[in-house]
Formats: C-alpha cells, sequence, structure tokens
C-alpha cells in the first residue's frame, strides 16, 4: 500500500537547512507585514519584499515610479523600523524587473538562404525600382 503523500511544511520542518531557511522567510515576511504598516495605501501594495543586511534595510518594488514613492518614506521606516533592528542605518530601494518586460534578444537574421535567395530572385522581375531595391535588401539581409 502507498503511504499518504507528506506535507511540504513538515517536510520543510525536518530538514536543518530548509528549516532555517523557512525560519528566514518568516522573518522576512513579517519585516515586509511591519513595513506595509507603515507605507500609505497603495504604495503599501507596491512594496514586495523587504530584508535586512548588516546595516540597511532593503525593499524590492515593481516600478521606478513606486521606488521613487518608497524613498520619500524612507526616513519614517528607519525611525518605526529601528526598535526591530537598532543599527539600521539607510535604505536601499530596488526594483523587480519582471521577465517579459526585458525586450527579447533577436537572432540576426530570420531568413533561411533558400528563402533569400528566392525574395533576391523574386526582386529581379519586379518593375518598381525601389520595391525591388528593398526585395533585394531583404534578401541580402540573411547573408550578413
Amino acid at each position: 500500500m502507498i503511504d499518504k503523500p507528506h506535507k511540504v511544511g513538515s517536510v520543510l520542518e525536518d530538514s536543518t537547512q530548509l528549516s532555517h531557511l523557512l525560519r528566514m522567510l518568516k522573518k522576512q515576511q513579517a519585516l515586509l507585514e511591519q513595513v506595509r504598516k507603515i507605507l500609505p495605501a497603495p504604495l503599501d501594495e507596491h512594496c514586495l519584499h523587504a530584508r535586512i543586511k548588516a546595516d540597511r534595510l532593503i525593499l524590492h518594488t515593481d516600478s521606478p515610479a513606486w521606488s521613487t514613492s518608497l524613498r520619500f518614506h524612507a526616513p519614517r521606516m528607519l525611525s518605526e523600523i529601528k526598535s526591530l533592528a537598532p543599527n539600521l542605518k539607510k535604505v536601499d530601494i530596488r526594483i523587480i524587473v519582471q521577465q517579459q518586460l526585458r525586450p527579447a534578444k533577436t537572432s540576426g537574421s530570420s531568413l533561411s538562404r533558400q528563402t533569400a535567395r528566392l525574395i533576391r530572385d523574386l526582386a529581379d522581375d519586379m518593375e518598381d525600382p525601389d520595391l525591388r531595391a528593398a526585395f533585394k535588401r531583404l534578401g541580402r539581409s540573411s547573408e550578413e
């Protein structure tokens, strides 16, 4: 008979390293909640992650516009979060760029050599000189 599957939470708590990571994650989530309580709406929803590293409170947001607003609230956050981390001196704000917003890399020509040759041959039969020149350039672009 097949054993019942284990809950992910219990597996995480059983492993020493994983339980350490889970504790750190819970601390960061609690810190994020504290930071969000300080911030006005809708800015609180755009503060996505918070952590403390040495003497810095590091906040992550989803756009440059919201990072500017977060910077405006930095002094207040420092004073209110100091009870949790008395050594805090600075707030760093970072922007999380979503993958789909980054431009896709292009790999040069998308025409096969055979297709480019067909386009050049087609250009030879065109009467309009401008259109013929454009097709010739298109046919040559795959050779570069």
